[in-house]
């Protein structure tokens, strides 16, 4: 009993099962034994079968990654039928071009407010998807092909390696080369998950891709881990303000910042900075 303890992941069993996850693994299962049992033996192909059933039973599921594997790339209607929402299906289409940060966020998948609406956090699968494109993003500035890609325009100019000017109008300065590549690849990940996304202005896009940075998990240039920083002011004439930085606390480099008006303590200040 106690071995069988050690290997059950209650997270993934019981009541917390993935109905598609076990599908797909019991499939790989079949698989994996059919053709041990014609290529080995009888009994190798059996012996499989136990060993590999009792790991999806045990651990709720086989091949390692399934449960982002199969949000990710099995068919919309296979996961509707288990009661799941695709990924690629969130669309922002209802979503006014004047709401706050947040509920676009949220009605993108890039956060997640099951466990609290009131403090909703960074979306687990949009995370990974997020910190995965960041890969793809070459060191060093981004070029203003990328950022015309990243904003969706072809009006974009930019000045020394942080800063650009968009459709003429807006200047845009990023804390760092590493915050700008954050951004790309955040916007490339909306591109491929999200419907609507084609319908963001570049002014929108840049808004969203700056809020979104103050939930980075890790430094987009070293892989570091990331603090966010919190310090109250109170000048004089003016309401008290929460400043915060979001910084790797590996190389210190600076991904997000915002000034938050009051001292609320009951929300993040980070969600209170996407509801001003």
């Amino acid at each position: 009993m106690r071995v069988a303890d050690s290997l059950r992941q209650p997270e993934y069993t019981g009541e917390n099962r993935c109905g598609p996850c076990t599908v797909v693994n019991l499939l790989v299962t079949a698989g994996l034994s059919a053709a041990t049992w014609m290529l080995v033996a009888p009994w190798s192909g059996i012996g499989t079968f136990v060993v590999c059933t009792a790991a999806v039973y045990f651990r709720g599921y086989l091949v390692p990654g399934t449960p982002t594997l199969t949000k990710r790339y099995l068919p919309a209607p296979v996961l509707r039928a288990f009661g799941k929402e695709p990924v690629a299906d969130r669309t922002v289409r209802s979503v006014g071009d004047d709401a706050p940060s947040e509920r676009w966020l949220l009605a993108a998948g890039a956060l997640d407010e099951r466990d609290d609406p009131e403090a909703p956090t960074l979306a687990d699968d949009f995370g990974d998807r997020w910190e995965t494109a960041v890969e793809n993003v070459p060191f060093g500035a981004p070029t203003e092909a990328d950022l015309c890609d990243a904003l969706g325009t072809d009006d974009v100019s930019k000045h020394a390696d942080t800063g650009a000017v968009v459709e003429g109008s807006r200047s845009v300065r990023w804390l760092s080369v590493a915050a700008m590549r954050a951004d790309i690849a955040a916007a490339r990940v909306f591109a491929t998950t999200v419907e609507g996304w084609d319908d963001v202005g570049p002014g929108r896009r840049v808004d969203l891709c700056r809020d979104l940075r103050l939930f980075a998990r890790a430094c987009p240039d070293c892989g570091g881990g990331v603090t966010l920083d919190e310090r109250t002011v109170d000048p004089c004439c003016e309401r008290p303000h929460t400043l915060l930085e979001v910084r790797c606390s590996a190389c210190e480099t600076p991904l997000a910042d915002a000034a938050v008006a009051g001292t609320d303590g009951t929300v993040p200040s980070r969600v209170r900075a996407l509801r001003e």
